[in-house]
């Protein structure tokens, strides 16, 4: 089974919005990041969600 929460953190280090290591490259990175360089997090949008369940429990069509 694969790691779901590995995989998410590499994409969103990839887009920029978090940095990612692993315990040997902790104090590096912890030495050179730049925080300004991260990219805010869109806010969700629970709505979608939301209505996604409302069909799938057959609430509405």
């Amino acid at each position: 089974m694969d790691n779901h929460q590995l995989e998410l953190a590499r994409q969103l280090h990839k887009e920029g919005s978090l940095f990612y290591c692993t315990c040997s490259t902790l104090l590096e990175l912890l030495k050179s990041a730049d925080l300004s360089s991260l990219k805010p997090f869109p806010p969700g949008k629970p709505e979608i969600f939301s209505e996604f369940l409302d069909k799938v429990m057959g609430f509405k069509k």
